[in-house]
């Protein structure tokens, strides 16, 4: 593949003996940026695009493996380790396990760790972060998925029962709903935690389900996550959260949506119904209840669950 070399780069790759290194920039959704650098010492280094100089760490550092990409787009081996140092302003590995680098992207390249002069980097590759995992509280691994990956994604629709919107989303897409599900949240505050300190606890709760909810306060704050059940005043939540919940932490949550057309929280009961984007007539056999996305699904589809939505009073 060729490579865009930048002028200012070019003579010092002519040399005979050069000294170059590789370096790594991650950008968050946040919009932190972080750089590690290969070197015995910190660079500092401004790409020229609008972000500002970084600073590439050396002592927390960064191993990336072999990125290797075939005709089929697979990626091979292509993740790397950093070395955490809490003494550090930086990444942590408390940002790593309550997800501050989920939907972030990368790019690796060489510079002339002598002159890092803006704009003289070569771009080696760039792609979007995979699963992050970390190691005995001091190695972050991150994947590493090149932007090919994305020609892998399937586009476009599948015919289904149930609706394709996602809740809250603006209107004009493929997927849009319409909904203005921002105008639905309510505050909470957790009593007393259950026997799963990170999914399970009571507090005040306005007694709709499916939802959503997003704690505001103790460190899972910001992080949403979906209800799978409420008992009375227990709220459940569908996935484990990064930290132990504790008492007093506050909350906000939300109802969502079914996906069906009809009966509680479905689509007709936010008076959404020209934004369901779903075939909900489709005639569904035993014999091909398996090929029609949420034919087998009570009620012909909707959201994955044995118990049927409902209102609590």
């Amino acid at each position: 593949m060729s490579r865009i070399i930048p002028v200012s780069l070019q003579p010092k790759l002519d040399r005979h003996v050069g000294v170059f290194t590789r370096c790594v920039r991650f950008r968050l959704k946040s919009g932190q940026v972080f750089g590690f650098a290969m070197w015995d010492r910190d660079i500092t280094y401004d790409h020229g695009d609008g972000l500002g100089p970084t600073v590439y760490s050396a002592s927390q550092g960064i191993d990336p493996s072999m990125i290797a990409s075939d005709v089929n787009y697979s990626v091979a081996n292509a993740e790397g380790k950093i070395l955490v140092s809490t003494t550090l302003q930086g990444l942590t590995i408390e940002m790593v396990e309550s997800g501050a680098l989920d939907d972030g992207e990368w790019d690796c390249f060489v510079l002339d760790q002598r002159d890092p002069a803006t704009g003289s980097a070569l771009l080696l590759d760039a792609g979007d972060l995979g699963e992050v995992r970390s190691e005995r509280g001091m190695v972050v691994i991150p994947e590493l998925l090149s932007y090919a990956m994305r020609l892998r994604q399937f586009i476009g629709t599948v015919w289904q029962r149930s609706g394709r919107c996602i809740f809250g989303s603006p209107a004009n897409s493929q997927t849009g709903c319409g909904v203005d599900a921002e105008a639905l949240w309510q505050g909470g505050a957790v009593a007393s935690v259950g026997a799963e300190s990170d999914r399970t606890f009571t507090g005040s709760f306005a007694g709709f389900f499916p939802g959503r909810l997003e704690f505001t306060s103790g460190p899972n704050a910001g992080r949403r996550y979906a209800i799978e059940k409420v008992v009375g005043s227990t709220i459940t939540l569908a996935e484990t959260t990064p930290y132990a919940i504790e008492n007093g932490h506050s909350y906000r949550h939300r109802p969502d949506c079914t996906k069906l057309k009809d009966g509680p929280l479905g689509c007709d009961s936010y008076n959404n119904w020209p934004n369901f984007k779903g075939e909900w007539t489709i005639p569904v056999g035993d014999g091909v209840a398996g090929s029609v996305p949420g034919g087998k699904l009570p009620g012909g589809g909707g959201w994955t669950g044995e118990v049927g939505p409902q209102v609590l009073e």
